[in-house]
């Protein structure tokens, strides 16, 4: 399970996606944390992004040096537990991954700043996604690339 830290790994890494979209391994970072997300059930790991991205060898160091240093607990955090929550990133990074894939600038710019604001908001309100984050960053999103982004994942998180 992801803990709040991983979570904030995730924010910095759309963060650096969206700073540098044509980044030649912005495949491989997106691809190995969607390979942790969708593993999330069979680690209780702590660092579990930073530790999939470390074995990227030629990772920038100056853009991900928070990759290189292990947070140390002085307590335990608390872990996303929520199916739909990992659901909603994997599906949502897929997406980013196929715009990668496609090259498309203007897109993965746009989708790494409607999400990079999730993990944020997913920590800061209990694992839970407020209406806002809909409201707001994914509205934008949705109008000039895709009406039906997350709307499935959206629908879940609400029953």
């Amino acid at each position: 399970m992801l803990n709040i830290y991983d979570l904030y790994d995730i924010h910095a890494i759309l963060i650096n996606i969206r700073q540098n979209p044509e980044y030649e391994l912005n495949k491989e970072v997106i691809t190995k944390t969607i390979n942790v997300l969708k593993n999330w059930q069979n680690n209780q790991k702590m660092n579990q992004i930073r530790t999939a991205l470390q074995s990227i060898s030629s990772l920038d160091i100056e853009a991900y040096n928070f990759v290189y240093v292990n947070n140390m607990y002085t307590y335990f955090p608390s872990y996303l537990k929520n199916e739909n929550i990992y659901i909603m990133l994997i599906e949502a990074l897929e997406c980013l991954l196929i715009a990668i894939e496609e090259k498309n600038i203007e897109k993965i710019i746009d989708l790494a700043d409607c999400l990079h604001n999730l993990p944020i908001y997913l920590v800061e309100n209990h694992f839970f996604v407020p209406k806002e984050y809909w409201n707001c960053e994914v509205k934008y999103y949705r109008k000039k690339w895709d009406k039906n982004f997350l709307v499935k994942v959206q629908r879940h998180l609400k029953e």
